[in-house]
């Protein structure tokens, strides 16, 4: 950069020369090649300068800048001075003292400079900028990250511990079968569970996995009191959505829905699609063993608090949950934008 500007400083002062069509005196293109060296050098210890002198707070910093600019500035003149005095005669100039010389070339190169300073503190703000930018988008998205980690691990523990009982009971009263085929229910649900990336999108079908696997887990350990009823629209099997986005609905509907009761409890989830938006409903008929309100305190409104935290660290205002307490049971409803996996991806 800085030999470029020095190139169009010396087009500028050499363009009338170079327009008249007449040769250029060797002596003038000594001159020229002379301020061309210092002026890379000066320009390059100036830089220098200023890069050290960012360190230090203002106004020192701007103080000390002007000077050392000023101080270069002067040098140059003085010495150009020097060289117009000894060549000057070569390029047909008539002789003049050198206080002359140097008060006639001591205004451009203040300019010059001056220019030089400013335009380098410019760019070297901008890229602190820039550098400032970069690292604060990298720190949020370091936390986002964490915290779309976090959010994904919140499922309950009393689960597992529940299921290992019940498996437990279940080889206990020598019902292997059973007893094996939930143990690799449990298998398959962690599996999903840990191999799914909290910063990833995942397609419905596969979200539908995490759930099933979940769910039949929960229907072998409530097989008289749950019923689950998966439903989804033709084609949006391959929508986009968040990983573990359903988990924590459909838990928080087994426990404050199933457990309480003594009757058998419909679990519905559905999926479809509202012009040109993905919906998702969960819905029981529990009655009033339904979970806690949305947004409310306890486990039922933390997880509900957790999907809501989810869908806005991927979608914004874009993805909205809504809740339905009645008399007959507890509805969720997720709303979110209706994107289409890659066909690979999807496959």
């Amino acid at each position: 950069m800085t030999l470029i500007f020095w190139v169009m400083v010396l087009l500028l002062w050499a363009a009338q020369d170079i327009a008249s069509g007449k040769p250029i005196p060797d002596a003038l293109k000594a001159l020229q090649a002379a301020t061309l060296g210092l002026g890379v050098l000066f320009c390059g210890a100036l830089a220098g300068f200023i890069m050290f002198a960012r360190r230090l707070r203002n106004p020192s910093m701007t103080i000390l800048v002007a000077l050392v600019t000023t101080a270069i500035a002067l040098l140059h003149g003085l010495i150009d001075a020097f060289l117009m005095q000894i060549l000057g005669p070569s390029m047909g100039m008539r002789p003049m003292p050198l206080a002359e010389l140097f008060n006639r070339s001591l205004m451009p190169f203040v300019l010059i400079y001056g220019f030089y300073a400013l335009a380098l503190g410019l760019r070297l703000s901008e890229n602190a900028v820039r550098d400032s930018e970069r690292r604060l988008a990298e720190a949020r998205s370091a936390a986002q990250s964490a915290e779309l980690a976090a959010l994904r691990f919140q499922f309950n523990p009393h689960f597992l511990f529940n299921t290992l009982n019940a498996i437990s009971s279940l080889i206990v009263t020598n019902a292997t079968a059973d007893a094996d085929r939930m143990t690799m229910r449990l298998s398959d649900f962690l599996r999903l569970t840990f191999e799914a990336d909290p910063e990833a999108e995942v397609t419905l079908d596969e979200e539908w996995a995490i759930a099933q696997a979940y769910l039949d887990i929960e229907t072998a350990r409530f097989a008289d009191r749950l019923r689950v009823s998966f439903d989804c629209e033709d084609g949006l099997l391959d929508a986009c959505v968040p990983t573990f986005l359903l988990q924590p609905i459909v838990e928080n509907a087994v426990r404050h829905a199933v457990q309480p009761s003594r009757q058998l409890v419909t679990l519905r989830i559905r999926g479809s699609r509202v012009e040109d938006r993905l919906q998702l409903l969960v819905e029981d008929d529990g009655g009033r063993a339904a979970p806690v309100p949305f947004g409310a305190g306890g486990e039922g409104g933390s997880g509900l608090r957790n999907v809501r935290q989810r869908l806005a660290a991927f979608y914004g205002d874009d993805g909205t949950v809504n809740t339905c307490a009645s008399e007959s049971g507890f509805t969720v409803v997720l709303t979110l934008p209706l994107r289409r996996a890659i066909k690979g991806v999807a496959a």
